[in-house]
């Protein structure tokens, strides 16, 4: 496996140019144009320069690299807007890098609405590189726009393609995070998977406090409470008659 692995690594490095594959900076070319369905399809013209480090100095998150604009920037940008006007419908201003020793068709190309252009003050470029340095894409992004990121209506749009104030940044590609994967599951020595231990019951989880509570229950003597003594009851009756006197003549 691990052979197979350098021998893929050797061949990669075989067909990477030796621009990219070498540790120094390397220039790369930043070509732009304007586009419309309608109209002939205008040429790339230079847009600028960048000087992209060593490989091993880029971040995933990106690194900021120099960029040097072309003399002829304003001069190709009002040929831009005498050839497509930026308020016409369908009508697209793209980006790309050069690929040196590679036809049109593989450069990386970053496209957007030319209405968005003339109402921008600034711009930044985010070039992805491969592990040997070889640019793969190519994101353009201007600002500010509308929230919505519709085109302003055209009475409100300059029929002209600005200098922007451009940042430009490469990024290394980014590793995924490993993914976490679950013990096998055991097995017996013929191969076979070891069946899990079935789930014990509740019975057989809680037995021993159901027992000690029925054994304390049963050794509890209930004691009713005492009956509680009536109140007499006080009868109200007249005066006790006294004796007759025995002693007494008896009245004739």
């Amino acid at each position: 496996m691990q052979l197979s692995l350098s021998l893929l690594a050797a061949l990669s490095l075989c067909v990477v140019p030796h621009t990219y594959a070498g540790g120094n900076n390397v220039e790369l070319q930043l070509r732009h144009r304007v586009v419309h369905p309608n109209l002939p399809v205008t040429s790339w013209s230079e847009f600028g320069t960048i000087s992209v480090p060593s490989i091993l100095s880029i971040s995933p998150s990106g690194t900021p690299v120099t960029f040097v604009p072309s003399e002829s920037l304003p001069g190709d940008l009002s040929e831009f807007a005498g050839h497509v006007d930026p308020t016409l419908d369908e009508t697209f201003y793209q980006i790309t890098v050069q690929k040196p020793g590679m036809s049109e068709a593989m450069w990386p190309v970053s496209v957007m609405k030319a209405c968005l252009m003339p109402m921008s003050t600034s711009s930044s470029i985010t070039i992805h590189v491969s592990p040997f340095g070889e640019p793969l894409g190519l994101d353009y992004f201007v600002s500010p726009v509308l929230p919505n990121g519709f085109c302003p209506p055209p009475s409100e749009t300059s029929k002209y393609y600005p200098v922007h104030n451009t940042t430009v940044f490469v990024k290394s590609p980014r590793s995924p995070p490993a993914p976490n994967l679950r013990a096998p599951p055991p097995l017996t020595q013929d191969g076979a998977p070891i069946s899990p231990t079935p789930e014990k019951s509740f019975l057989q989880k809680y037995w021993i406090y159901i027992a000690i509570v029925f054994v304390t229950l049963s050794e509890c003597q209930i004691v009713y409470p005492a009956e509680q003594t009536l109140t007499p009851r006080v009868v109200i009756s007249g005066p006790v008659e006294e004796p007759a006197n025995k002693n007494a003549p008896n009245a004739k």
